[in-house]
């Protein structure tokens, strides 16, 4: 006897969660004596039930994503007397089982609460731990963060702040995005290593800040640096990238609308979701399709205005004395901080190497829109450093 089951393929895309859930069930459901014959168009399934199944058992599924349910699934299907087949299938090409899983995935997506789902595999089946000779320091270094981290209590400051950019994410993008893709975020492609740091550290709600001044052994001197001095309100991160009346952040906002204006892109004013999700925009055609280039324009430049706001306070604050800067120096930074880019990625460009490096092209595609001048640059202003460019002023 032959059962033939399809997997769900909208479960959950970023990782692959429904289509292993879904060979988990077939394998747990069917006789163990009638041939299993499983039918995906994920590429990513067929290979961690086989090609990567030995390798990632010797490392012990060290920071691999759905370990628990990819142990379960391949146990279930040691657990197996008769043959199981597994066949990739093109996605979205009219195929009838194809469809019909898509459709159930849709329904199961929309339940409030998941169906429970056992994992537990019987003792002769389980293989736990990584052999001595695939460990690595790496791997043993990234064990070992992995129960560290497990022990961690989580920190409502952050947990709030998560909060505040996943919500602000959907209502600017329309889509959902998990605490760890944040957090991934900062550390995204076209985010600098210091703004990335500063988002990091600000989501932890890790600098002395507002309230931190008002701990009970704080001098009442200390506790006077919990209030803006301009505004005379509590200065927490949100007052000081978003509320501030200080010359400062409402103009390195209104200038990055301006610059952004020039790419006929839709604008989203600045939140904790457009600002610190900035690496998680998403901008699509009319028929829907992924503008990659400009996903990653709005991750530069956001992120750079937001830390140029972060960087302008603290030279105020600390290194002023509290004297302001006038609106043509906040102007004057704004674009000597996004030409600074510019030529860092051009600089960058001309020294790729490897398949993942910024490319002379990648530059080109992303910049564009808002140099001034575009029309008349050479073909290879990228890497010609003999070529000044810079961003355009305005409309």
């Amino acid at each position: 006897m032959n059962t033939s089951l399809r997997l769900p393929s909208q479960l959950d895309q970023s990782n692959q969660t429904g289509e292993i859930t879904a060979t988990l069930l077939a394998a747990s459901l069917t006789s163990p004596n009638s041939r299993l014959i499983v039918e995906t168009d994920s590429q990513t399934t067929l290979d961690a039930v086989t090609r990567w199944k030995r390798q990632h058992e010797d490392t012990g599924y060290i920071g691999r994503k759905n370990a628990l349910l990819t142990r379960a699934t391949i146990a279930r299907l040691r657990m197996r007397k008769a043959h199981t087949l597994l066949k990739w299938i093109k996605g979205h090409d009219g195929h009838p089982g194809n469809e019909a899983a898509d459709r159930l995935a849709a329904l199961g997506a929309a339940k409030s609460q998941g169906d429970p789902l056992s994992l537990l595999t019987p003792p002769p089946f389980q293989v736990s731990g990584a052999k001595l000779q695939a460990l690595t320091q790496k791997l043993a270094y990234r064990a070992i963060r992995a129960l560290e981290d497990a022990k961690t209590e989580p920190r409502p400051r952050a947990e709030a702040n998560l909060d505040r950019i996943s919500s602000g994410i959907e209502a600017a993008y329309g889509t959902k995005v998990k605490d760890s893709s944040i957090w991934s975020s900062f550390r995204a492609r076209h985010v600098a290593r210091k703004a990335g740091q500063f988002m990091w550290m600000a989501t932890h709600d890790g600098y002395m800040l507002g309230t931190h001044w008002l701990r009970p052994k704080m001098s009442p001197e200390l506790q006077l640096r919990a209030i803006c001095k301009i505004c005379g309100e509590r200065e927490d991160m949100t007052h000081i990238i978003f509320e501030c009346r200080a010359c400062g952040q409402e103009t390195i906002w209104s200038l990055l609308k301006t610059v952004w204006e020039l790419t006929n892109y839709k604008w989203s004013d600045p939140s904790w979701g457009t600002t610190f999700g900035a690496a998680c925009a998403i901008f699509r055609t009319a028929n829907g399709a992924r503008l990659s280039a400009a996903e990653s324009l709005w991750t530069i430049l956001c992120t750079e205005a937001l830390h140029l706001v972060w960087k302008l306070r603290c030279e105020r604050v600390i290194q002023n004395d509290g004297v302001e800067f006038s609106e043509q120096e906040i102007t004057n930074r704004f674009y000597a901080c996004m030409n600074g880019r510019l030529d860092l990625d051009r600089r960058t460009a001309a020294m790729a190497k490897g398949k993942k490096s910024l490319k002379p092209s990648d530059v080109s595609r992303i910049w564009l829109p808002i140099l001034d001048n575009k029309d008349s640059l050479p073909p290879r202003w990228v890497v010609d450093y003999g070529v000044l460019v810079g961003i355009k002023r305005g409309r």
